[in-house]
Order: structure tokens, then C-alpha cells, then sequence
């Protein structure tokens, strides 16, 4: 009898597991889907996109652990439905702005699995392009106009990052995306069996494998940039 509990235990938890990270990419998924019309309100009030300058707060909540608290991330919660003030140990904040599926350890504290923003496309962060929806020079904003985005169902906004350095007992992620860089923490992640999550500028959600997300190609490379271009003279980093 032990030995048949023993077998169906073996065959049961597989299946749990997957369906435990298939509720959380749905999380996910919708997280993204609240960001992503977030991104459209801001837009509608400002008729820009939110800007990064690549600063962030470290915050941790006791439901929910670490939160990256990017700049940008910042500029939404009014728009998100987040009611906290000054305050970003909220729950709900740490659900929203937060990938449920990077935890390492059974508490679910470990902050892994955080989102970030495609603020300069194929270029760097403090490129003076502005390829993607809007990146920082010199501590200042660079705001991508909405007229400036050719096609916004063809433009990555926010998604799924690869964990960064580890700092404790958390990692600090970078809150923006680098898909040309040589370190593959600017990467998409690979959190969802492999794939990363990536909401639009229209507001619609997509998955892929991270390898997908960054491919040296022309289609893929263009997706990351507001003009729709590849623009491979931003494509080698030193």
C-alpha cells in the first residue's frame, strides 16, 4: 500500500508543479495586461510614454518579498489602480508590479521575478536614438511621443527580465531591457518553462523563449524599436 501511495505521489506532483507555474504565468500574463493599460492611460493624459533614467527603490513587503521599484514603475501606480500613497510595501503593489513565477525558495519571498521596460530598444540605455519608449541621458528623462511609435502592437513596452546579481536574499534585477548587450541579465527571462512574457504597446500579451525575444534578426530586432527598424549599427557592445 505504501509503495502504491509512494508511486501515485511520484506521478501526481509533476503534474501539480506544472499546473501551479501554469496559474502563475496566467498571474502573469495578467499582471502585464494591467501595465499594459496603465503605459495606455499614461499615454492618453500625457501623450508620451512613461521615461526611465534607470533609478529604482529596493522595498520589500511581508506578503510578497523583494520589489525593484524602477522609476518608471513608479510613474504608473496611479494609473494601475494601486492605492499606496507613498507607500510601495503594499500587497497588491507587490502582485501587480511582480512576476509571481521567479521564487526560489518555499516562503515566496525571494524577489526574482520582476518586469522591465523597453526604454531604448536595440540601443543603450543613455543612447541619444531613443529607439524604444523612452530611455535617460544625463539623469533626464528622454519621453517618447506617441506620434513616435510607427506601430504600437508591434512594440515590446514591458515583460519578463532574468534575474540579476544576488544581494542577500534577493536579486537585483535591472528594470530595463539591453536585448544587444553581452551580459544576459538584460535579457527577457525564462521563468515560464522556459519562455518570458512581454505585453505591447497596444496593451496585448505575448510569450516567447528568451532566445526568440533576442534574436539577431531583423523581425525580431525591429519589434524593440518605436520606428519598426532593426537598426543593426546599435546591435555590438564593447
Amino acid at each position: 500500500m505504501i509503495a502504491i501511495l509512494a508511486i501515485l505521489a511520484s506521478l501526481l506532483l509533476p503534474a501539480l508543479a506544472h499546473g501551479k507555474g501554469a496559474a502563475r504565468a496566467t498571474e502573469c500574463r495578467n499582471n502585464l495586461r494591467t501595465l499594459g493599460l496603465g503605459i495606455r492611460m499614461y499615454v492618453n493624459d500625457f501623450s508620451f510614454y512613461p521615461g526611465t533614467g534607470g533609478s529604482a527603490i529596493l522595498s520589500r513587503g511581508p506578503d510578497y518579498g523583494w520589489l525593484v521599484l524602477d522609476d518608471w514603475k513608479g510613474l504608473l501606480i496611479p494609473f494601475i489602480g494601486l492605492q499606496t500613497g507613498n507607500s510601495f510595501n503594499d500587497a497588491t503593489t507587490m502582485r501587480t508590479l511582480r512576476c509571481p513565477q521567479t521564487v526560489s525558495n518555499e516562503d515566496g519571498r525571494r524577489g526574482e521575478g520582476q518586469y522591465a521596460y523597453n526604454a531604448s530598444g536595440t540601443a543603450t540605455l543613455s543612447h541619444a536614438a531613443n529607439l524604444g519608449l523612452g530611455g535617460g541621458v544625463d539623469g533626464k528623462y528622454q519621453h517618447t511621443a506617441e506620434s513616435r511609435v510607427l506601430s504600437p502592437a508591434e512594440l515590446v513596452a514591458v515583460g519578463d527580465i532574468a534575474p540579476g546579481a544576488s544581494f542577500q536574499d534577493t536579486f537585483i534585477t535591472s528594470g530595463h531591457f539591453d536585448v544587444c548587450s553581452t551580459n544576459q541579465v538584460m535579457w527577457p527571462g525564462s521563468s515560464h518553462r522556459g519562455a518570458a512574457n512581454m505585453v505591447f504597446a497596444d496593451g496585448h500579451v505575448e510569450s516567447a523563449r528568451s532566445a526568440n525575444w533576442v534574436a539577431a534578426s531583423g523581425s525580431a530586432r525591429g519589434r524593440w524599436n518605436n520606428d519598426r527598424e532593426p537598426h543593426p549599427e546599435t546591435w555590438e557592445r564593447r
